[in-house]
């Protein structure tokens, strides 16, 4: 795989993140009311829907790191907006084939619906799903839903919206009862690939709680000095940036082994989900920790950070399902060279 980013995937980036800059609508505006689409949807469901989907789903060619360089930004910048939720549940459905055009301009926005009750990892992987999908983004707010169960992959309309109480307003979450589907496709690369869009928004959360909390070391003063010149400031964020470097190195790697089709496909899809997860929630700890008592109120910015970190890795299955998935896929890889 390519070792920089192309120009393309440059300009996606730039674009998207003047888009979030230029957001009014943050987190933040969750806590005091019900959630509502920030001005940007519009641009990025219409104008980057095709992103990362396959030329057998409709797409155009553009790899799957295209579309995780541009959710990445999103996550950085915690936008509440329902792109990444509708990339990741086009995502899961390009095992269907062609998209329906309206799906893929962003005119009929779908959210995934992949993790069951009670069970920690994707639902195709549980003979007893049943109907219910739990942590359902958006559910509300989206036109259908892009399902998955031991049955394969289908979209449907769902039967019952029941909204849960979300650590993080801003992204509403839902259990949804799913009727029986006429059809439904095997599940392909489909549920890797939904999941390394969540990976990708998870990297761009520990990038947003970094970023936060060096600019307020910078600038915060003690004995002094600023605390960033103290090491037990300057080590937790130095160990922040490097867990969500690796986090992301092996979020696009696991992209292009997917796009390609490589036989560690899956042992990287599941080590990106769990070290993103990891990595994210690690970062917005720490910092909460480097402003001090202010980081544990509400009215500093850094549980946001948290509360979107906690929320996404409990999606598209459980940091510590993944982190045992990979490690099962790399036992089970190694079985036919000992016993040979």
């Amino acid at each position: 795989m390519r070792a920089t980013f192309t120009h393309d995937q440059l300009d996606i980036e730039k674009t998207v993140r003047t888009l979030a800059q230029r957001e009014s609508k943050r987190a933040r505006d969750a806590l005091a009311g019900p959630w509502s689409a920030p001005e940007c949807d519009t641009t990025l469901l219409r104008d980057f829907g095709l992103l990362g989907v396959p030329e057998s789903a409709g797409g155009i060619g553009s790899s799957l790191i295209d579309l995780l360089v541009a959710v990445e930004v999103l996550g950085e910048h915690l936008v509440p907006s329902r792109f990444p939720s509708h990339a990741a549940a086009v995502q899961l459905a390009t095992a269907l084939g062609p998209l329906p055009d309206d799906v893929l301009e962003g005119r009929r926005i779908l959210t995934p619906a992949a993790d069951a009750p009670g069970t920690p990892g994707w639902a195709d992987r549980s003979g007893c799903a049943g109907p219910i999908r739990t942590l359902v983004r958006y559910a509300d707010h989206a036109d259908g839903i892009a399902a998955l169960g031991t049955e394969g992959v289908w979209i449907a309309d769902p039967a019952g919206i029941a909204p849960r109480e979300s650590f993080d307003p801003s992204v509403p979450l839902a259990d949804v009862t799913l009727g029986e589907p006429e059809s439904a496709a095997p599940v392909g690369a489909g549920a890797q690939r939904a999941t390394l869009v969540v990976a990708a928004e998870l990297c761009g959360v520990a990038q947003g709680a970094i970023g936060l909390a060096a600019d307020y070391a910078r600038t915060r003063q003690q004995f002094g000095r600023v605390i960033g010149s103290f090491q037990a400031v300057a080590f937790q964020l130095a160990e922040a940036a490097t867990a969500r470097k690796a986090a992301w190195d092996l979020a696009l790697y696991a992209a292009w082994a997917v796009d390609n089709g490589r036989p560690d496909a899956g042992i990287q899809v599941h080590a990106a989900k769990a070290a993103a997860g990891k990595a994210a929630v690690f970062a917005a700890e720490r910092c909460i920790q480097v402003h001090g008592g202010m980081g544990i109120t509400v009215e500093a910015d850094p549980h946001l950070y948290l509360r979107r970190a906690l929320v996404l890795d409990a999606l598209l299955g459980r940091g510590s399902w993944h982190r045992r998935r990979a490690g099962e896929l790399r036992i089970a890889a190694r079985r036919p060279t000992a016993q040979a």
